[in-house]
């Protein structure tokens, strides 16, 4: 059985993962889904392999 200590540990672990899931919304106005691969000072790369800059982004939402 699992202590509460355990519980909260393993629900904050699966909310950072879910929040790698993102919806951008370029500048162009096209709208983009997926998963944060990493993060940079210049941009967002996702796991599909697509790179996003910073300038080219209007808004982020977490999905």
């Amino acid at each position: 059985m699992i202590t509460t200590r355990d519980r909260q540990r393993i629900q904050g672990q699966m909310q950072r993962d879910e929040s790698k899931i993102v919806n951008l919304v370029l500048s162009d106005a096209r709208q983009v889904a997926g998963e944060i691969e990493k993060a940079t000072h210049e941009g967002i790369y996702l796991v599909d392999g697509s790179y996003y800059e910073y300038a080219n982004i209007k808004e982020i939402n977490g999905l």
